[in-house]
This record gives structure tokens, sequence and C-alpha cells, in this order.
């Protein structure tokens, strides 16, 4: 078990899936109402308005640290080194996706998600177009380079047994 796992699993699981609850109807209060195909699409697609919403919910539910959506970058960027793992771990529950809330490090446009490709494949090659094509508008004389897997390495987040990494 990794460093983070072992000091995570000394917290109460059902304080930090009681947060996450929270910010779920905090960011729409219908939340809990939908079917589970429509949970996991607002959660990969939610709004930046909808996501500050989420971040002061569990900032107050977590550790009492009250603040606004529009101060919570503030907020979010104060809190100590030791309990960011806790909110990274409430987040996954609020923006993860599948049966193990995988968050994979990923931009792409507003609206849009993992879900929208069928495999993770789907997502490499698309962003490695993105970026070839991006070089070679900032940099005429680019020549371009073969695709090959996971060229623009990201960090993901996820839930295995219920623990998270």
């Amino acid at each position: 078990m990794g460093h983070s796992a072992y000091k995570l699993a000394h917290f109460d699981e059902t304080l930090i899936q009681a947060a996450a609850r929270r910010a779920l109807i905090a960011a729409d209060g219908q939340y809990f109402s939908w079917t589970a195909e429509d949970q996991e699409h607002f959660r990969a697609t939610m709004s930046k308005d909808a996501r500050r919403k989420v971040q002061c919910v569990l900032l107050d539910s977590l550790f009492d640290i009250h603040c606004t959506p529009e101060n919570v970058d503030e907020a979010w960027d104060d809190v100590s080194s030791s309990r960011v793992n806790l909110l990274n771990w409430a987040m996954l529950l609020t923006t993860g996706i599948g049966i193990d809330y995988i968050y994979i490090n990923e931009y792409l446009d507003e609206g849009k998600s993992l879900l929208d490709f069928p495999r993770l494949y789907d997502y490499d090659y698309a962003d490695y177009l993105y970026q070839e094509s991006a070089r070679k508008r900032d940099f005429p004389d680019y020549d371009g380079v073969d695709y090959y897997a996971y060229q623009h390495p990201s960090w993901v987040r996820l839930l295995i047994d219920g623990q998270f990494y």
C-alpha cells in the first residue's frame, strides 16, 4: 500500500462519502433523482460554477473551512498538504466516472469528458492529433512525430476496493 493510501486509511471514509453527497446536492439539488448514467455525465462534465460549489461544501464539511465560490481557490490553496489527499478523495467521488470513480487529468472543452470516447485509446489519439495540430500552428517548421500511445502522460486518481489512489 502506498504512503498516501496508508495515511488515508485512518480517516473516516463515511465522513468523506457524506461530504461528497452534500457537495453534489449543492451543485444540483436534483442530482440524486437522476439515473446513474445522468449522474455520471454530470460528474464528468460539471461546470466551473458547480465545481466551485462542490469545493466549498467539501472544505466546510471536512475541515470547517468556510468560503464562497468566488474565493474557493484561495481557500483550497491554504489547505495543508496533509489534508489535500482527503479533499482529492472527496473530489474524486464528485468528479470520477465508472465503478472506480476514475479521474484522469485531462484537458477537454467544457461539457466534454472521457465519456465522449469509447476507449482510452480514442481519447489518447484525439489528444495526439490536437497536440500535433497546435505544434504545427505555433511552429511552422515543425515536422511532426508519429503516434505512440500515452505520449503526453497525465496523472490518474481512482478508487480500488474503495481505497483512494
